[in-house]
């Protein structure tokens, strides 16, 4: 897996420009935009945890990398989610849902640059192949979090060039979407 860490990251500062959704606004406060993006795009990774709990295999179905970092899963787990977070506002309910959707499956997209580890089932209910992109620039993160001191700094410059990249994607569509919103409430006359 990426690390914790660029999955966090890649998925936030994405989000950025959402914060400028007055109708995002509606039902999240400005920092929890980005925020709740963010942990979104970390938790697939829940499934180390319920793997230990559960006993669950790591190869199976909802093993790491299985059922639970599939578009599939994440997209009705964002969907159900925004429904309970923005049940008083109709209108932000399907916003809300794509945002978080789109943040949690940036996790399965950098897993599949990865290294090692199993692939990632990337076309759940199609088929149960576990894939990887042709490139692996991103060195596999363990598991374990006890192991994770003794790689980080291997693993994190892997994965550096990505969060660079998103922060600059990020920041760079902020600034327009900022733009577009100052614009509009110019010419709307607010």
């Amino acid at each position: 897996m990426a690390s914790a860490i660029t999955h966090f990251i890649v998925a936030g500062v994405l989000a950025l420009p959402a914060i400028e959704s007055r109708t995002l606004r509606g039902v999240l406060p400005r920092w929890a935009i980005p925020l709740s993006c963010a942990m979104l795009g970390a938790f697939p990774d829940f499934d180390t945890i319920t793997m230990r709990v559960f006993d669950i295999p790591y190869r199976s179905f909802f093993g790491h990398r299985g059922f639970f970092h599939s578009p599939l899963f994440l997209i009705l787990f964002a969907a159900a989610a925004a429904g309970l977070i923005a049940r008083r506002q109709r209108g932000a309910i399907l916003k809300l849902a794509s945002i978080w959707a789109v943040a949690a499956i940036t996790h399965p997209l950098l897993d599949m640059l990865t290294d090692g580890g199993a692939g990632v089932m990337l076309l759940l209910p199609f088929s149960e192949d576990r894939l990887f992109f042709p490139w692996h620039p991103i060195h596999v993160s363990p598991l374990r979090i006890s192991r994770f001191p003794d790689v980080a700094s291997y693993v994190l410059r892997s994965e550096l060039p990505f969060c660079l990249a998103a922060i600059g994607i990020g920041i760079a569509a902020w600034t327009a979407a900022r733009f577009a919103s100052a614009r509009h409430a110019t010419v709307a006359g607010e």
